[in-house]
């Protein structure tokens, strides 16, 4: 009787382990800026390959298909720029913002299919300068004149 719960207990602990192994290798992605995808293309079998690239995006090529749930646009850096095709729920701060991270699968046309879209809005998270205090390094220089 002791035996079979050893068995069973193993059988459960190496089928979590072989789940939780293929799922591992399943969503591993690449993160890299527009400019690193570039430059480690030919190092990278890019055609079914899961990436998360981070870029800037080219306001010219911003095209909301459909329902909305479709969003087109081209990822730029300085050496060149990556056609995304999104669909999903676009977040609202996309409209503001200037840089984004999208994950998915790179295609044959080397175009991103994504299906992960997350915004960086810096612009949003800067604490404005508090009026009230002045410029710190004026400050300074009256005391000292």
């Amino acid at each position: 009787m002791h035996a079979r719960y050893l068995i069973g207990g193993a059988l459960l602990f190496g089928a979590f382990c072989a789940i939780s192994v293929a799922t591992f290798y399943d969503e591993r992605s690449v993160y890299l800026t527009v400019d690193e995808y570039f430059e480690s293309r030919p190092a990278v079998s890019a055609a079914g390959e899961r990436f998360q690239i981070r870029g800037r995006i080219d306001d010219s090529t911003v095209q909301r298909l459909g329902d909305g749930l479709e969003l087109r646009f081209d990822l730029v850096g300085e050496d060149g720029r990556i056609p995304v095709v999104y669909r999903g729920l676009v977040p609202d701060t996309f409209d503001l913002a200037d840089e984004v991270t999208v994950g998915g699968e790179v295609g044959a046309d080397g175009g991103l299919a994504a299906d992960n879209l997350s915004v960086q809005c810096p612009s949003k998270y800067e604490a404005e300068p508090d009026p009230g205090l002045g410029d710190p390094g004026s400050a300074s220089a009256e005391r000292e004149s």
